[in-house]
């Protein structure tokens, strides 16, 4: 879970610097990378 908790964090902060370079496409195709991985995370903790 831990290394779970990790790959969001890697990812969240590239989503935050495809948004701040406004790079709109990239922005959503991470997005939708964090969310994915956030649902991972919450199917785990809700076991």
């Amino acid at each position: 879970m831990e290394i779970l908790k990790n790959r969001i964090e890697e990812e969240r902060k590239k989503l935050d610097a495809l948004a701040e370079n406004g790079l709109l496409d990239a922005t959503y195709r991470q997005s939708l990378v964090v969310d994915r991985l956030i649902e991972q995370y919450l199917d785990i903790c809700n076991g």
